[in-house]
């Protein structure tokens, strides 16, 4: 296999349209293969297809995107939604979500952001809406079986797994999981539910891995750390985190599991770190700019972007970037809402 092959894997399509990954599939597979009948040969016979090409695939791949919607601003439900693009440096709104909601959880594949359950201005909610980025639209897809806030959510390949969660003071171990292709849901009891019932909890994937963080339980706030193969359907408990916490940001760079700030009793600054090939916790040298609880990270070229967040009585509009190799913070423009346990992807 060439090094130009090696680019991409098969986490790296999650999210991709179709049309991306059949010229990826169509590019790659004509380095191996020569003649006029190759694919390459093809490529360079229609001058507007490779320029496509190159721009998608052969071109470094950069995300430029982040988009948040919902969550409180104190106490208050919101359906703000906003984008970041980070090659123009600013935010700019985009269509409400079709309700207030907080506490959701979210993904983002084939082109679309998915919002699945929360807490709405009527109560705790099942309800599920996708917002297409080419449509620049909200839609309604089917609902979860089960009214869900403060769940977690996880990718892989076509499918959406969302886990665990509160509802009317009952915790949740249970799975569903949403296929995009189908827009259908798995019947409840398929996949094996969590070890540990419970809500607030961070989600991290790793190949067709999911790894669920801490949270909390009927007054216990946790540390417990559980992994998930999907292949297999088992799921395996790992080392603890350092801090029992709820409420933190999670992110992934690598084989390592970042995780930022929460809630222990008191708002957090720490920032601890899982390796997982080591099954292993450090406790990171730096330390979010503020304790925080129910802010949301997200990676953009390998830079971790915090956004909001609340502590003490305020909630933060704040955007702020770690370089996770420095330890160095730089700020970003404010988000135009301040909002905590909203939704954040990039792509």
């Amino acid at each position: 296999m060439t090094t130009a092959m090696k680019i991409f894997t098969l986490t790296d399509t999650v999210g991709w349209s179709p049309r991306k990954k059949a010229l990826i599939t169509l590019g790659l597979a004509g380095l191996t293969r020569t003649g006029g009948e190759s694919p390459a040969s093809l490529l360079a016979m229609y001058q507007c297809l490779f320029r496509e090409f190159f721009e998608i695939a052969i071109k470094p791949y950069t995300v430029d995107t982040i988009f948040v919607c919902g969550g409180y601003d104190w106490r208050r439900c919101m359906a703000t939604s906003e984008i970041f693009t980070v090659s123009t440096n600013e935010w700019h709104g985009a269509p409400d979500l079709p309700e207030p909601r907080a506490d959701h959880g979210t993904a983002f594949i084939d082109d679309r952001v998915f919002v699945f359950g929360g807490w709405t201005s009527v109560g705790y909610t099942n309800t599920c809406v996708t917002f297409s980025i080419s449509v620049n639209k909200w839609e309604v897809i089917p609902p979860m079986s089960i009214t869900r806030s403060s769940l977690g959510v996880a990718i892989v390949g076509d499918s959406i797994f969302v886990m665990g969660g509160l509802s009317r003071g009952q915790f949740f171990d249970s799975v569903e999981v949403y296929k995009v292709s189908g827009n259908s849901w798995t019947a409840p009891g398929v996949v094996a539910p969590m070890p540990t019932q419970k809500c607030e909890f961070g989600v991290a994937v790793i190949g067709n891995r999911i790894f669920t963080i801490g949270g909390y339980n009927r007054g216990d706030i946790l540390s417990t750390v559980e992994v998930h193969d999907t292949e297999t359907n088992t799921w395996t408990k790992l080392s603890p985190m350092p801090t029992a916490r709820r409420g933190m940001a999670v992110v992934v760079i690598g084989h390592q599991i970042w995780c930022f700030g929460g809630y222990d009793g008191n708002l957090l600054d720490v920032v601890e770190v899982f390796d997982v090939d080591r099954n292993e916790w450090t406790t990171s040298k730096f330390k979010m700019t503020s304790p925080r609880d129910g802010a949301k990270a997200v990676v953009i070229d390998g830079m971790i972007w915090i956004t909001g967040g609340y502590s003490y009585d305020v909630t933060h509009s704040l955007a702020e970037i770690l370089d996770p190799e420095s330890g160095s913070w730089s700020v970003a423009p404010h988000m135009h809402s301040k909002r905590h346990c909203h939704a954040a992807v990039a792509f």
